[in-house]
């Protein structure tokens, strides 16, 4: 804990309702109160439709409510819940096992949440949450909408009732929103339990009401609350990020993003970038300035650590499905630094098998010397356009823009045939939709993309709809023999797209991708700049044949990575397999 959260520390244990968060002993916390109320917080956000749940501030409400529960031991549990739940939610009730809620009739008019995905505090063009109304008699003919009128659970002995629907024109106006009590004054820092323990409560929960891949990935995710809540007594902000990387790793999400403001960021790298290639780590890419490394080179060890037990270590916290994580770890994590004046020493042995090593200055941010690595490892520098031999043309996807493809089209309709660059992101959404309408003049299937609407708190119970995707082909202008290239670095929106090739029988040639399709959305925690912020896929994308993506990625037709030799020698054997297989089809 540093000085200054010492002596925040301090001045509020000098108040009678001060924020007890000094002590390390576990025993202090009232967990098993603290998990339960977490859970209920949440099924209370977003499933219970009054006007004062949606007016309340709830990263305050859970800060405090933790706050109380600890400071009122001496209390029942669900005396504790009522007191905390009466003004905000009265229809929510606890141990009350002599009543019901009053019986809803065909003509009420109701209220209930549509929860079509997470939209985070900056919103999202497809994602949203909004209270609509209807008449009760009507219900079944809006799934989006929750079907059953209360949803019951029993946490820490307490039974717990929370209506999901209530009448549009009475009891969704009882209540008040939460006010944060005047003399409670809760340091907004990890460092102090009870903001943590609301940061948890919040990351947890929508995960757990919003997450689309748990019938794919093998987590159980209500077991994780409990190990998030209990590293928050640790009051060390490094701590927590690690167990936060440690859980979400499990979710299996290659779009999985984490920042928080109190850790200091690592973001600083040498100019390398290395990649597993025949299951070793190579050298792909050195600025002009690293004189001592030559591409090809093999990294056995950083700082005197071997590579792969330094992989290995990191892999549990490296937020990645297990099929990419020790690429993504190679490429992310084992160099990074926080400072740009840092060094790493490097042991290599070069392409002779002779071992030297080398000091690098970690002079570079992260990401220059990630793209620059991709950008060799998929030869992205080389034409967008290209003419080879036996008039077969090379277009690389990914970089054209719609302005640009009328006149690359006039060119590939003399081609005999043509391959198709997805290795890297398609930056213009209207480019790759306008080519493919030009392949086929039927339907053109996408993806397979559902999203689970979270109508009900329990995961297999949630109502999944399918998004139509399909585009309409105008014309088959260049109907000819094609292949599209794919890589390891082919993710979303590649994935996507590929996804269409595959459904109008174009064969991919290349590498299996990253495995994680779905549009991006964020949960932010405080106020800007942001305390906490974790990206995550919204909605669940399968392959073009129905089958899992995530954690598989896309399966080339003709799978092909490049050799030690090819990155040596600057060999683009994805592009040259897909030019001999094309000369097959067009003799």
């Amino acid at each position: 804990m540093n000085n200054n959260m010492k002596a925040i520390i301090t001045a509020l244990l000098m108040t009678a309702t001060a924020v007890h968060a000094s002590s390390d002993n576990s025993g202090d916390y009232a967990l098993d109160r603290i998990e339960a109320f977490s859970k209920i917080a949440n099924l209370v956000e977003f499933y219970h439709p009054s006007e004062s749940v949606q007016a309340t501030d709830w990263e305050q409400f859970s800060k405090y409510g933790a706050h109380y529960i600890q400071q009122n031991t001496s209390q029942d549990f669900a005396s504790q819940l009522k007191y905390l739940f009466n003004e905000v939610a009265p229809h929510v009730t606890f141990n009350d096992y002599l009543t019901e809620p009053e019986r809803l009739r065909e003509h009420d008019k109701v209220s209930g949440w549509i929860n079509l995905g997470y939209p985070s505090k900056l919103g999202h063009y497809s994602f949203r949450r909004e209270v609509n109304t209807i008449n009760y008699g009507q219900l079944h003919t809006e799934p989006f909408l929750p079907q059953q009128q209360v949803y019951y659970a029993q946490l820490n002995g307490v039974y717990v009732r929370v209506p999901m629907l209530l009448e549009a024109n009475k009891t969704a106006k009882d209540g008040g929103a939460y006010i944060v009590p005047a003399h409670v004054n809760i340091p907004d820092t990890l460092e102090n339990p009870f903001y943590c323990f609301s940061v948890m409560s919040k990351v947890w929960g929508v995960m757990a009401h919003f997450g689309q891949y748990f019938h794919h990935v093998p987590v159980n995710w209500g077991a994780e609350l409990r190990p998030l809540l209990s590293v928050c007594q640790t009051q060390d902000a490094r701590k927590i990020e690690n167990a936060l990387k440690y859980t979400l790793t499990k979710l299996q999400d290659n779009h999985v993003y984490l920042y928080l403001r109190d850790v200091p960021a690592a973001r600083y790298w040498p100019d390398v970038g290395f990649e597993m290639v025949e299951g070793k780590p190579v050298l792909i890419y050195k600025g002009s300035k690293v004189d001592e490394l030559e591409v090809g080179d093999e990294l056995v060890a950083v700082d005197g650590q071997d590579i792969r037990t330094l992989i290995n270590e990191k892999i549990p916290y490296s937020l990645s499905a297990a099929n990419t994580a020790a690429s993504d770890v190679l490429g992310n994590e084992v160099l990074l630094r926080e400072n740009p004046t840092d060094t790493v020493t490097l042991d290599i042995v070069n392409r002779d098998n002779q071992p030297y090593s080398v000091q690098l200055v970690t002079d570079k941010l992260r990401y220059e010397s990630y793209y620059n690595t991709i950008d060799n490892y998929t030869h992205s520098s080389q034409a967008t356009h290209q003419v080879l031999d036996k008039h077969i043309h090379y277009l690389d996807l990914s970089k054209v823009t719609n302005e640009a493809l009328p006149g690359l089209m006039k060119k590939l309709e003399t081609a005999r045939g043509i391959i198709v660059d997805l290795r890297n992101y398609p930056s213009d959404w209207f480019a790759w939709q306008n080519f493919l309408t030009s392949i086929h003049d039927g339907k053109i299937e996408g993806p397979v993309y559902k999203i689970r609407v979270s109508n009900h708190p329990d995961y297999e119970q949630r109502h999944v709809f399918n998004l139509d995707l399909s585009r309409q082909g105008t014309s088959q202008r260049l109907n000819k023999p094609m292949v599209v290239l794919s890589s390891r670095y082919s993710i979303s929106r590649n994935e996507f797209v590929l996804a269409f090739f595959q459904n109008l029988n174009i064969p991919v040639v290349g590498e299996a991708t990253k495995g994680i399709n779905g549009d991006l959305t964020y949960v932010l925690y405080g106020d800007v700049p942001y305390h906490l912020a974790i990206g995550f896929t919204g909605a669940e994308v399968r392959q073009a044949d129905g089958s899992k993506l995530i954690g598989v990625g896309v399966q080339p037709d003709i799978l092909v990575s490049p050799t030690l030799d090819d990155i040596r020698n600057n060999h683009d054997t994805i592009k040259d397999t897909a030019k001999k297989y094309l000369e097959t089809l067009i003799q």
